[in-house]
């Protein structure tokens, strides 16, 4: 699918990867509005929050005058949660639930096109060892299976990314005083904002790829599941 002239909504946008995708969205031709928690976003939302992933899309396609593309990027965590607390049912709305509840109410406007999904999700998702933020890892394992359960729906592709540690500014911020085995799990190597971006392009421009998972490694070629 060319970009040029698409309407696109990138969650999570106001900053790091989202802001990258948006930018390269927008430099493709796209009509991009970018949906985040901070006052310089399109449209201000707290995805954490049930239901408002449906009010964003609603407002996202009232100002676009329609919608072709979803880039479910929002997400995180301050600090693990489970099982200590019981603060864990927001992480799960803002990187699972609401990821899940923009994509049913974008559905219909996607498939008068039809156009495409693309889910952010994490190498945390996939993986089988012991990991300090239980309900992040679990949210985003849901992100992909979400993803290839999905496959296409109506002719809507629905596709996810699959990074590993990302050299967002929070990322770098965080090296200044720690080493990177400190915060990342193996493989201990980052990725550049850029190939992350790269990914999110390749997955909307190629027609023929639905319900894949892309998964990014610092230092390593892209590999389509």
């Amino acid at each position: 699918m060319e970009c040029a002239d698409r309407a696109a909504l990138v969650t999570g946008g106001a900053s790091g990867i989202g802001a990258a995708i948006a930018a390269d969205l927008r430099a493709l031709g796209a009509r991009v509005l970018v949906a985040d928690r901070v006052g310089t976003a399109d449209i201000a939302v707290d995805l954490s929050a049930p239901g408002a992933a449906r009010r964003m899309v609603a407002g996202a396609v009232e100002r676009l005058g329609g919608l072709d593309v979803l880039v479910n990027n929002a997400g995180g965590y301050a600090s693990p949660t489970y099982p200590e607390n019981d603060n864990w049912r927001a992480p799960l709305e803002l990187n699972l639930l609401s990821v899940m509840e923009a994509t049913r109410h974008a559905l219909p406007e996607l498939a008068r096109a039809p156009g495409c999904v693309v889910n952010i999700a994490s190498s945390a998702g996939r993986g089988s060892d012991v990991y300090r933020g239980v309900e992040y890892a679990v949210s985003k394992a849901g992100v992909i299976r979400l993803t290839t359960a999905l496959g296409a729906v109506d002719g809507v592709r629905v596709n996810c990314v699959v990074p590993h540690t990302v050299a967002t500014d929070a990322v770098l911020r965080a090296l200044e005083t720690r080493r990177l085995e400190e915060i990342a799990p193996p493989p201990a190597t980052v990725l550049t904002v850029d190939e992350v971006v790269a990914g999110v392009r390749r997955l909307i421009e190629d027609d023929s790829i639905a319900g894949g998972v892309l998964v990014l490694s610092g230092g390593e070629a892209a590999r389509l599941l």
